[in-house]
């Protein structure tokens, strides 16, 4: 076990290892305190799940914003310049935010929060497909995953914690934890904008964003997208709702919700890197179909759960599909993206992830409210069986030609 931890170690540039190290710090602070604050938004201001759903929305269109400014950004002016704006950003509305007792006031610190967050996210990503040659990036994007889920194996405990004694400490917990990051990022983490990127650098404004025109005309990419869309909606009821729905239908208290994470948490750590190995020898629209199709299983059996006990089983497989799914998707991003437009490439994911983020819990806020809630999961089921089914029919171009193509493509943006 030793030994292949330190292969896996050497596979690597130091680089690299020091912003998963920064990664991994800074998502502990965002993991203690991003699955509990629905539950704590519902209690402080006695908030319908069905208004939560509409600041979803409000979120999205501010992330998405957030989101392409910062990937063109990313392209144009640098990975390391705009990550750490929005690292330092993001960090420093965290505070007020947990301090007010206005729910308007919340909103539009929690808006401004988002944007800063995503505003962010694009760099760190496309740094990462920086630092790798196209034959590692799917182990790459695999140990960034197992290093979120370390951290979420971390975070949800000690939230669960934290917020039975208080929950402004998560806030002055995730400020300080992001804080600390970014001043160790400022000093260590290397600025990886490569040489062909210098064409977006000399763009103005107008012509970097006229970029997004070319992530538009790439279909495979876009079709894929989609259907990660669908999945997606599915998921991010997983640290949103799904807290709430426990606790209200099954009496499942935070702290309890917050070993169910930890518990999925630690099985992408012990497990991501052989999975990752097995599922690089198969296509990666069949693996993308079996992770979605355990999606559909595992959400689908929340609906059906009365015990504790059943929703671990519940958890355990929706975990085997992530486990197969999400380095696949980042690394498809990578791996379509010509050199000088990962920036926006990755944007276009992330916010397809906030579009999801968005539609997703809205929609669940409708369907709660009623007397049948568990067609959240039903509904979350069938929705993520379609996706896998589309995953299956989706005619994939090989690595080297959709380089290839995407560079001809984008040559005259």
């Amino acid at each position: 076990m030793i030994t292949k931890l330190k292969d896996t170690y050497n596979d690597f540039p130091k680089a690299f290892w020091t912003v998963m190290l920064g990664m991994f710090v800074d998502n502990i602070g965002g993991s203690l305190l991003y699955p509990f604050l629905t539950l704590y938004i519902t209690q402080k201001f006695g908030v319908s799940l069905i208004d939560i759903g509409w600041i979803h929305v409000a979120s999205t269109i501010i992330n998405v914003v957030g989101t392409s400014i910062g990937g063109a950004l990313a392209d144009k002016f640098g990975r390391k310049t705009i990550g750490l704006i929005g690292l330092f950003g993001s960090a420093l509305i965290t505070i007020p935010l947990g301090l007010t007792n206005s729910w308007g006031v919340f909103i539009v610190f929690n808006l401004a929060t988002s944007f800063m967050g995503h505003f962010a996210g694009p760099a760190f990503n496309a740094l990462l497909a920086d630092l790798l040659p196209s034959e590692k990036r799917s182990q790459g994007y695999s140990a960034m995953y197992v290093a979120g889920n370390l951290a979420a194996a971390i975070g949800p405990l000690l939230g669960g914690l934290l917020a039975a004694q208080s929950f402004l400490a998560l806030f002055i917990l995730d400020c300080i934890l992001s804080i600390a990051t970014g001043i160790f990022l400022y000093f260590k983490m290397p600025e990886t904008q490569p040489e062909e990127a210098k064409q977006a650098s000399k763009q103005n404004l107008r012509e970097t964003f006229a970029g997004y025109g070319a992530v538009l005309r790439d279909r495979t990419f876009i079709t894929l997208v989609t259907l990660i869309v669908m999945t997606m909606m599915v998921y991010m009821n997983y640290n949103t709702t799904l807290s709430v729905y426990l606790n209200r239908l099954h009496g499942i208290s935070a702290k309890q919700f917050g070993y169910l994470l930890t518990m999925n948490a630690s099985i992408i750590v012990l497990f991501q890197f052989s999975v990752s190995r097995i599922t690089a020898k198969y296509k990666q629209n069949v693996m993308m179909f079996l992770g979605a199709l355990l999606y559909a299983i595992g959400f689908s059996m929340v609906g059906f759960g009365t015990s504790y006990l059943w929703f671990i089983v519940a958890f355990v497989i929706v975990t085997s599909g992530e486990l197969i799914s999400s380095p696949l998707y980042q690394s498809m991003a990578a791996e379509y993206a010509p050199v000088h437009m990962r920036g926006r490439y990755m944007a276009f994911l992330n916010i397809s992830y906030s579009f999801a983020s968005a539609v997703g819990p809205l929609l669940a806020g409708y369907v709660m409210e009623t007397d049948h809630p568990q067609w959240v999961w039903y509904g979350g089921g069938i929705l993520c069986l379609i996706a896998a089914f589309g995953f299956l029919g989706t005619k994939m171009k090989s690595r080297n030609a959709v380089s290839n193509n995407m560079e001809g493509s984008v040559e005259s943006v």
